[in-house]
């Protein structure tokens, strides 16, 4: 349950939310993203009002979730990799009739492959044949594809390794860089310090401190 939850997340910034498990990070990034109901309180978007929901209300408004159980919530281990990179943005690979003009589709794969370093065998290959890391590379294209205003990653380096995991973090420095407003959400104080513009900490559903990420320790985080 979340209480007085209040902060702010600036375009081209990564927000690092660092705090226990059951601290209500998830349930945080759940509630922006329209996954789960709000008793009180606004949320805004651009200085206006915004009430997702649903996810497809927050995703209409450009709103992306990268969640933290990647295997059961945000991969479809039954389709390729193409399939599960367009699925999120298939109004904009359809054409005039709705139908999927795949070579549009295919060349927005291959730029996103090239960008994020993805190693794939080919676009048809089942996703779940690819390592932890390139998982996690193919659902942030996924969320790129539709331009977000924020994109939500939660444990974003769960289940990579350590080279995959720099990967990660470069990806999430130059999305910030591009402008767009990013919460990372990780129980890796490594992780977070190592990446964030600036992080608050939770505790049983509130915020309990937030500091610059260039003032921040671990000793001050726990």
């Amino acid at each position: 349950v979340l209480e007085g939850v209040d902060l702010d997340l600036r375009a081209g910034e990564i927000l690092g939310v660092a705090g226990l498990v059951g601290s209500g990070r998830t349930e945080l990034a759940r509630a922006i993203f329209g996954a789960d109901s709000i008793a009180a309180g606004t949320i805004t978007l651009d200085g206006k009002p915004i009430a997702p929901d649903t996810p497809a209300d927050a995703i209409k408004l450009g709103i992306g979730l990268v969640p933290e159980d990647r295997k059961h919530q945000a991969i479809f281990a039954a389709l390729g990799i193409l399939n599960n990179f367009s699925i999120a943005a298939l109004g904009r690979y359809s054409n005039a009739a709705g139908f999927m003009a795949e070579r549009r589709e295919r060349e927005a794969l291959a730029s996103y492959r090239k960008t994020l370093s993805i190693r794939m065998a080919s676009p048809e290959q089942a996703i779940e044949g690819l390592s932890g890391g390139n998982q996690q590379k193919v659902i942030l294209a996924r969320w790129l594809a539709r331009d977000p205003k924020v994109l939500i990653v939660d444990e974003p380096t769960r289940g990579v390794d350590v080279g995959a995991k720099a990967e990660v973090h470069q990806i999430l420095v130059q999305l910030a860089a591009r402008g767009i407003a990013i919460m990372m959400i990780s129980s890796e104080l490594p992780e977070v310090l190592a990446v964030s513009d600036r992080i608050v900490t939770m505790r049983r559903g509130r915020i309990t401190g937030e500091m610059p990420g260039i003032e921040a320790t671990e000793e001050r985080l726990m």
